[in-house]
């Protein structure tokens, strides 16, 4: 990997790890958590997995929404080998295994940590009612039923810890926004949405119609003006996340277009003001991550700092020992052999049953009906001699199926007889 360049843009020769491929037939699919433009998330349950409840694990799978998008796909698929790369991190959503098999009905399913409170901007709108400010009452003290500024302290600190860990891993997110954060149990907040935002949004697969595509409102003005993305943007965003934190979810530049005007407006100096429920330490961070001169901005690292520092010592304490589970898990994948399971297939029980598993060979077969004895030719002597590329690609699928197949090679699956993989 080239320190100099960003994940992102070496995304194509990071490989796919089959160490974290899970058996379609042990996920069963439910209901819909969410949608956006490209993909969707559904709640599943992982089933044969050794120590949860009943050997079923609640998981969430990602996938996309339509399968005529093949640039959906690629950025899934992006998005997939970022995370692998990624290892595990108590505040970003940690990969837990994958679905390849069925790249060849454009059909990819990347399966992650459940958090089941939600997006952040959802939960800050939903709990508006609870909210107590311990600044204006000092003997309110959280019981589970309220939210509180220790709270929205807590995640604006943890979400900068989960941004240090992207950026220290060369990571861009390019669309850091409450919307994009994940609420799980413990009060523990993630990052979501990492690896697929930027190369959606910005790279002209989409043009501007119908729904707004770019989160304009959330991006720093060189990426607007210039289509500059670094960390230092992630950090602009990241100031406007905390202005949305603090306003319990309030759209921001309220009384202003996300379009050419707000753009005119950031260019003449213009800012938000510290919300009414920010400390103002937190009012300080914001400004500094809206300096015109990215240069000028503090680091995620340096921000997670600030922000601990104001805290309870045990608070912070607390959420740094949590991580240390992913950090062994780091470990242990390191020092995993080169065929030993990962994540969900690790925990996977053998003794049960599993479906018999069909290769991608035959179902292109039986899909098309052919007959695989067809599948051979006849050399200039007239004598019968295996297809070369019957492993790969049978001569006598229906044209559709090959143009299916060798798009989808183009961008970095390969086929192999039992099974089908991203490179």
């Amino acid at each position: 990997m080239n320190d100099d360049l960003s994940l992102d843009d070496q995304i194509e020769i990071l490989p796919y790890d089959r160490r974290w491929e899970f058996p379609r037939n042990r996920i069963k699919l439910g209901v819909q958590l969410g949608a956006g433009c490209f993909g969707r998330v559904v709640k599943a349950e992982a089933v044969g997995v050794k120590d949860s409840e009943e050997n079923v694990q609640t998981v969430a799978v990602k996938m996309i929404k339509s399968q005529t998008n093949v640039a959906a796909l690629e950025a899934l698929v992006s998005e997939l080998k970022i995370m692998i790369y990624l290892g595990g991190h108590l505040n970003i959503v940690n990969l837990l295994g994958a679905c390849t098999k069925t790249l060849v009905r454009r059909e990819l399913f990347v399966i992650v940590e459940y958090c089941r409170f939600g997006n952040l901007q959802s939960y800050l709108i939903n709990h508006r009612n609870n909210f107590e400010d311990p600044l204006e009452d000092p003997d309110t003290k959280f019981h589970g039923l309220i939210m509180s500024t220790a709270d929205l302290i807590s995640w604006s600190f943890q979400i900068a810890r989960g941004m240090d860990y992207l950026a220290s891993k060369k990571v861009l997110h390019g669309d850091l926004a409450a919307r994009n954060v994940l609420l799980a149990d413990d009060g523990v907040a993630k990052v979501a949405d990492f690896g697929m935002s930027r190369k959606m949004y910005y790279e002209g697969n989409y043009k501007q119609s119908g729904q707004k595509l770019m989160p304009i409102k959330w991006m720093a003005i060189e990426s607007l003006t210039d289509r500059i993305f670094s960390t230092q943007s992630d950090v602009w965003s990241y100031g406007v996340l905390l202005w949305e934190i603090f306003t319990l979810g309030k759209v921001p530049y309220p009384g202003l277009e996300g379009n050419h005007q707000l753009v005119r407006q950031l260019e003449k100096g213009y800012r938000m003001d510290k919300p009414d429920f920010a400390p103002n330490y937190i009012g300080e961070i914001m400004s500094s991550c809206w300096k015109i001169d990215p240069k000028e901005r503090p680091s995620f690292s340096e921000m997670e700092e600030m922000i601990s520092s104001q805290m309870e010592s045990t608070v912070s304490d607390h959420y740094l020992n949590l991580n240390s589970s992913y950090e062994k898990l780091n470990e242990l994948k390191v020092s995993a052999s080169p065929t030993e399971p990962l994540g969900l297939a690790k925990a996977l029980d053998t003794k049960e049953k599993v479906g018999k598993r069909h290769s991608i060979f035959s179902r292109i077969i039986t899909q098309t009906k052919i007959d695989p004895k067809k599948l051979s030719s006849r050399n200039s002597s007239g004598q019968v001699e295996s297809n070369k590329e019957s492993k790969n690609l049978p001569c006598n699928v229906n044209s559709n199926t090959k143009s299916l197949i060798s798009q989808i090679k183009r961008r970095g699956f390969s086929f192999h007889q039992d099974l089908a993989g991203v490179t």
